[in-house]
C-alpha cells in the first residue's frame, strides 16, 4: 500500500494533476499507480474521486477490466483532448 501511495504521488509530481472540476486530461503514468502498464477501475477511483466511472467504461475499448496507455490516449482524443503522454 505504501508503495502505491508513493508511486502514485511521484507520478502526480510529474504530470497534470486532477483539477477540482473532473479533468480526465491527465497523463497515463499519473493513474498507472502500480506501474502494470494497465489502470484498474481502482487506480481510475482514486486519481478521480469524484469521476465518473462510464468514462473508465468508455475508455475500456476491449472491455478487460482494464485501460491500457493506448486505450487512455484514443479516449482523451476522441475527447479532443491533446496528448500529453
Amino acid at each position: 500500500m505504501k508503495k502505491l501511495f508513493l508511486a502514485l504521488a511521484f507520478a502526480l509530481l510529474f504530470c497534470q494533476p486532477v483539477a477540482a472540476k473532473t479533468n480526465y486530461n491527465v497523463c497515463f503514468q499519473s493513474l498507472d499507480a502500480d506501474v502494470d502498464g494497465h489502470m484498474s477501475k481502482g487506480e481510475f477511483l482514486v486519481a478521480f474521486s469524484d469521476g465518473d466511472t462510464s468514462v473508465f467504461d468508455q475508455a475500456d475499448t476491449n472491455k478487460d477490466g482494464s485501460v491500457s496507455h493506448e486505450e487512455w490516449e484514443a479516449y482523451k482524443a476522441s475527447q479532443g483532448f491533446k496528448s500529453n503522454e
